[in-house]
């Protein structure tokens, strides 16, 4: 089975997925391993699992089969994730080409196979062959960065080009730094040039098991030189392990919600609130639940209302995230919040000295320009949890020219936090319904954008399908009330 670690804020609901979908759980903390009755063990997880610095979503760390099989359980059980997986994985080594100089940044660019990376070295020349290793990953539209120094990494131990012992900073006990250093000196007189690197896992095996292990990539390390002078063309020597940046929009954190109820006390958009900063307060409410089950109403409707209080009112600024699939999060012009309703609210921005742009033809690239005077000014209506974004833009004389309607996941809206304003967020699902100018009939567009984001992986042909849905009946509801308008007039 895959031995797989689970850290933050998702651990208890993912903990109970994967152990319904035959995954091993290794090293649990306290608390999961109270709740599941599970053993602690100290093995090293086949993939390891912890919260994205936002708190939206997971990072996992794995060798692509085993990230492959993660994504496929994550989405049947939870739906729409948002997977993020670089095409070339770190660590991985190559043999790549030159190419030449890359015009924008400087680097030379160098041909992996079926992807080019940048490489900092600027001294070689094109045609030239070279072996050099991923040292950052090519999320979003960023080039996969590279290096000639190669190292050669297992899950205890790192070789190194150049004849060091060192240890990870996170091995903080002495005794065990002491003994890995020694160690480490006297296997190094065997290894040639090569360095070693003490990983965390390395304090807590066996000599014989970390002498075992470097042997191994010595062994792997002569394998990849040997590749490289077989090989004729470009291609990988050597598989590492890839980053997944995985994504929970809305909709999942509803779904892990009911997940975590199985096990204990969750009260409803326990994710959401946790992801908002409320984390102490909501372990508190449920602790309290837990203890005093008949008192939920009244402790829920407490905590809602503390965080009630954060919520943007009118007049309060506003951002608007536009999170792309890719991984960009787009902050739009800043809006202040013109009016409430039971549903949602309504967000103005102004614009001075810069264009905003609706799409004219269906699927073009080209764009017209819609509002763009000073004095301009756009509407847009939030309902939180929708799947669409509606937005009108009005010339400064209040005239309509145009309503862009964004298709995506369901709309979150973040309270204030310090000294930052409120925010609404979701993500973006690139298909979109214009209708512009305000004359004119509404049409879908950017559905290259969407077939693209599935070829890449970001979501499934499923979720697609479910977009082209959602924005096909927002554009039957325009036309219809074009229609009436046109009988009125």
């Amino acid at each position: 089975m895959i031995k797989a670690r689970i850290r933050g804020i998702y651990s208890q609901s993912l903990t109970q997925i994967m152990l319904q979908n035959h995954f091993d759980i290794v090293q649990p903390t306290p608390e999961v391993a109270r709740r599941f009755g599970l053993p602690y063990r100290s093995d090293i997880p086949d993939v390891d699992i912890w919260d994205r610095s936002d708190l939206q979503g997971i990072v996992a760390i794995a060798y692509e089969s085993v990230l492959t099989r993660l994504t496929e359980v994550l989405r049947r059980r939870l739906g729409g994730v948002i997977t993020r997986t670089p095409r070339v994985a770190k660590s991985s080594v190559y043999k790549g080409l030159v190419l030449g100089k890359d015009e924008r940044t400087g680097q030379t660019k160098v041909d992996l196979g079926l992807i080019s990376g940048l490489l900092p070295d600027r001294r070689l020349q094109r045609g030239q062959q070279v072996m050099v290793q991923i040292r950052a990953h090519d999320y979003g539209r960023k080039a996969p960065v590279l290096s000639s120094s190669i190292t050669i990494p297992g899950q205890a131990a790192v070789l190194l080009p150049e004849s060091v012992v060192r240890l990870s900073t996170k091995i903080k006990d002495q005794e065990s730094r002491r003994n890995l250093l020694n160690l480490g000196r006297k296997i190094r007189e065997h290894t040639e040039n090569w360095g070693i690197l003490w990983r965390t896992a390395a304090e807590k095996l066996t000599e014989e098991e970390l002498r075992d292990e470097v042997d191994d990539l010595l062994d792997t390390a002569q394998q990849v030189f040997n590749k490289y002078n077989e090989l004729d063309s470009t291609g990988i020597l050597f598989e590492g392990t890839s980053n997944a940046d995985i994504e929970f929009p809305l909709e999942v954190k509803d779904t892990l919600d009911k997940t975590r109820a199985k096990i204990k006390p969750t009260i409803k958009r326990h994710h959401f609130y946790k992801s908002a900063g409320y984390a102490s307060l909501v372990d508190l409410a449920e602790m309290i639940i837990e203890d005093r089950p008949e008192e939920r109403n009244y402790v829920v409707s407490k905590l809602e209302k503390v965080i009630s209080r954060d919520l943007p009112r009118v007049d309060d600024s506003v951002n608007i995230e536009h999170v792309k699939l890719d991984g960009r999060n787009i902050v739009l012009s800043r809006g202040r919040i013109a009016e409430t309703a039971s549903k949602g609210f309504i967000i103005r921005r102004q614009f001075r000295h810069t264009n905003r742009k609706l799409k004219m033809n269906h699927d073009a690239q080209e764009s017209v320009d819609v509002v763009s005077s000073e004095g301009d000014y756009a509407l847009t209506k939030v309902i939180p949890g929708a799947f669409s974004l509606l937005t009108n833009y009005y010339s400064r004389e209040g005239n309509v020219k145009g309503t862009y309607v964004n298709i995506n996941t369901g709309v979150e809206v973040y309270p204030s936090n310090g000294n930052n304003p409120g925010r609404i967020r979701y993500i973006d699902l690139e298909i979109d319904v214009v209708k512009a100018p305000i004359t004119e009939d509404p049409r879908i567009i950017d559905q290259h954008l969407l077939k693209k984001a599935v070829q890449r992986g970001f979501i499934t042909q499923e979720m697609a399908d479910e977009s082209r849905s959602r924005a096909q009946a927002v554009c039957d509801e325009l036309m219809v009330s074009n229609e009436i308008n046109s009988e009125l007039m």
